[in-house]
């Protein structure tokens, strides 16, 4: 087996791992009323199933709107991919996300990669936060966004060698937004949007809907 065939099958096996990781912290939660790791009652997942299992026979009638009030997408996603990272080089991945909204998360990459997780608001008043800031080739978790915005990773590879990176995620997320740096990778200026990923349900709207 060659180097990159083996890189090929690690790669794999990391995304299925994420998977499973995925299926126990959100879709059972969510699809089955399972909660083994507790994170279904951290993002609200528990409630879904809850609405499914236990549908009202009178319409409720809407909540009052009130003043700063986060409005959280009724519908939760669940999203899987390998991203490619060449050898010297840094990009951002993040998920867009209303103000209250959670997700949990896991990545693992071939190799040792500089990264930190952060958010950035829509509201340019407010300041970039960042939640954490290591080198590893692993990290998973769960986040509350404490505002709306887009909210990832900055990835940067300092090795000779293309790097790939599986992530999988799963919450309240709306789109994936890919950065590519067009000048200067670390300080983060002349982004360009280069991809924004499509994000789809787990499972398909009943029908009529």
């Amino acid at each position: 087996m060659t180097h990159s065939s083996r890189q090929i099958v690690i790669a794999s096996c990391c995304a299925l791992a994420v998977a499973a990781i995925v299926l126990v912290a959100a879709v059972l939660p969510a699809e089955f009323g399972k909660d083994p790791l507790g994170t279904g009652k951290a993002l609200g997942l528990l409630a879904l199933y809850d609405a499914d299992a236990n549908p009202s026979t009178q319409p409720r009638p809407p909540e009052p709107e009130r003043a700063g009030a986060a409005i959280r997408p009724r519908e939760y996603y669940v999203d899987s991919r390998a991203l490619p990272l060449g050898p010297g080089q840094s990009f951002e991945f993040k998920y867009r996300l209303d103000k209250g909204g959670g997700m949990v998360y896991a990545w693992r990459a071939n190799a040792r990669l500089k990264y930190e997780f952060h958010g950035e608001p829509s509201d340019r008043a407010l300041k970039v936060q960042s939640y954490e800031k290591s080198e590893g080739d692993y990290a998973s978790g769960t986040l509350t966004a404490p505002f709306a915005g887009i909210h990832g990773w900055y990835w940067e590879n300092t090795s000779n060698a293309p790097v790939t990176i599986s992530i999988t995620s799963a919450g309240f997320f709306t789109t994936a937004e890919e950065f590519r740096s067009t000048f200067d990778p670390v300080k983060h200026k002349d982004r360009i949007v280069q991809t924004t990923h499509e994000i789809r349900a787990p499972r398909p709207s009943p029908e009529g809907s």
